[in-house]
Formats: structure tokens, C-alpha cells, sequence
């Protein structure tokens, strides 16, 4: 199939205009590109009979790829997404709509569900079906909440969303996600409120998460580039190369044993070890490094993400 577009792209597009219902002012708006290319886009998705009545994937994974990155950490389950995208906001929505179709499968009724917080798990709860034949399904939030207003970190919300959408029962957790100091953690961890949510992390039927980019990310303003700053994370067992439901750890896939992480009120790594699926959604070269930390600690059972974003962590773990 001959396209001067992406394939994925126009996919995701079509998707949200003809499926979920938006303008292409707003498609424009949430992947961050010009409403004439959405326009574009949609004209190229009809002219090669991508959409028809219903919106054909004619790409789903890399099998090649996801088999060697699953070979590498023993992944259960891998999938990666054949696109070209480099924009970080359009290739989230792509990935977190692949993990949201992948994850309907996973999940059975009359199981208990996690949920992280963050752009990438937003997305995927925004994308599952509203017409899933699961029901009796618990959601739980895996961390707590955070002073930002954004709505990828309002867990709460996300989780009622979620949980409805699965004809569920939401949890919720009334506590911030980072205590003050160990002693106010040690009276939220206490309460019966959080012992009930303890719970139900230490029965967890699939974990849904994705991966924070490495701190010097954030701070850096500017492209983070994995093989320049690869020596930076191997030299040190304290630096932390990312995070998980806010946790850090470093390159090797270890937790670090750090005053900050020691005052996060959310799932314990070994509560995570204990659950059946953990289904980790992460796409982006900047999240190159923090990959590969997340599947060295071999919390991960099902992974999603995009042909570019493997390559890259195939390229430095051979570097």
C-alpha cells in the first residue's frame, strides 16, 4: 500500500473522526498538527479504501520486532506498531488506542483492574470501548492523587471513567500520591480507606501502566538523545533512569532506595510481581532508556509500543 501519509496515522485520525465523533479542529488540536493535513489525511485514508463503512487496520505489529524484544525480557505477550510517527502526543494516542484494544482481550469479567496515572494511560482509558461485553470488573487506582490539574493525572475521575466503561465498581484513593513525610505516609497507609486498596493491589488480575522518561528529561527542555546519555545511567545505581506509578528505578531495572521513594503511596513492586498481567504501554525514543529499565526488572508481562521506539532500545542495548 503506496501512501505519502503514515499508515497508523491515518488510522488513528480516520478513527477519532468517523468512529469517535470529533472535528478535525479538535484531531488537529489533541495530536498537534494543522487541520488542512488532518483534511489531508482523511482524503488519502478514503482514496486507499481504508475507510470504508467500517475504519480497516491493515497494520497491527511488528512481529519480528516484538519477537526479539521478547525473546530478550521473556515477555508473555509483545506488540509493536508499525509507524513512522515522531510527533510524542500523536504517537501516544496511537500506542494507548493499540493497548486499549489489546487490553479488551486480556481483561476478563469479575476481575480487579489497576490503573496508573499519566498522558499515556489517559489515553488508553479514553480509547477503551464503551461497548466491551466485560462487566463486574474492578478498577483500582495504583497510585494516589496529584496537585497538577491536568485531567491525565486526576487518577479518580479516570478510574470512575474506566470502571463504568467495564460495568465495573471504582476504587478510590483520597491521599496524595507523594506524603509530606514518612510519618504522614505511615497514617495514610494505616487508614482503613487504604488498607481496603492494599487489598486489592496484592490480588490484581492485569496492571495497566506505562513508563515516566528519565527525570533529565523533563528538566533538559530539549531533544534527549538514549545513546548519548546511556554512559550517565550505567554509571550510577542511584540515578533513576524512570519511573513507574511514580516509583523510580535505575537502568538495571532496580528500584532505588531513596527518601522520595520510600514517600510514595502507591502499589509496592512486589504487589506488582504478585499480579497475573501487567500490561505496560510506553512509545517514544525519549522513553528509550526507561524502557529498558522497566523490562529489566521484570515486572512486565505484555508490552506495546512503536517500531521506532523498539529499534531504538534494541540499538543501545547493542551498543
Amino acid at each position: 500500500m503506496d501512501s505519502k501519509y503514515d499508515i497508523q496515522m491515518m488510522v488513528q485520525v480516520a478513527t477519532m473522526y468517523y468512529l469517535d465523533g470529533l472535528t478535525q479542529e479538535k484531531i488537529a488540536s489533541q495530536l498537534g498538527i494543522s487541520r488542512s493535513y488532518i483534511s489531508m489525511i482523511l482524503s488519502e485514508a478514503r482514496d486507499l479504501g481504508i475507510v470504508e463503512i467500517n475504519i480497516k487496520n491493515p497494520l497491527k505489529s511488528n512481529n519480528k520486532l516484538a519477537k526479539e524484544l521478547s525473546d530478550r525480557f521473556g515477555l508473555e505477550k509483545c506488540y509493536v506498531i508499525p509507524t513512522s510517527v515522531n510527533s510524542i502526543k500523536a504517537l501516544t494516542k496511537i500506542a494507548a488506542t493499540q493497548g486499549a484494544a489489546i487490553a479488551e482481550k486480556e481483561i476478563k469479567s469479575h476481575s480487579t483492574i489497576g490503573v496508573a496515572w499519566g498522558s499515556t494511560c489517559y489515553e488508553f482509558m479514553t480509547a477503551f470501548s464503551n461497548n466491551s461485553s466485560l462487566f463486574d470488573v474492578n478498577v483500582v487506582p495504583l497510585i494516589g492523587g496529584s496537585h497538577r490539574l491536568s485531567s491525565e493525572y486526576q487518577l479518580n475521575e479516570m478510574v470512575r471513567m474506566f470502571a463504568e466503561k467495564l460495568q465495573g465498581t471504582p476504587s478510590f484513593i483520597y491521599a496524595p500520591a507523594l506524603a509530606e513525610t514518612n510519618e504522614d505516609k505511615d497514617l495514610y497507609m494505616k487508614s482503613m480507606y487504604m488498607n481496603s486498596i492494599v487489598d486489592r493491589w496484592e490480588n490484581l488480575d492485569v496492571a495497566i501502566i506505562s513508563v515516566g522518561a528519565p527525570p533529565e528529561y523533563y528538566s533538559s527542555k530539549r531533544v534527549f538523545d538514549p545513546m548519548v546519555n546511556k554512559q550517565l545511567y550505567e554509571d550510577s545505581k542511584e540515578r533513576s533512569v524512570g519511573d513507574i506509578c511514580a516509583r523510580r528505578f535505575n537502568l538495571s531495572g532496580e528500584f532505588v532506595a531513596n527518601a522520595y521513594n520510600e514517600k510514595v503511596m502507591g502499589v509496592e513492586e512486589q504487589s506488582l510481581r504478585k499480579a497475573k498481567k501487567v500490561l505496560c504501554i510506553a512509545a517514544g525514543n525519549h522513553k528509550t532508556l526507561s524502557i529498558i529499565g522497566a523490562l529489566r526488572s521484570g515486572l512486565i508481562t505484555h508490552f506495546i509500543s512503536d517500531e521506532n521506539t523498539v529499534e531504538s532500545v534494541i540499538k543501545v542495548l547493542n551498543s
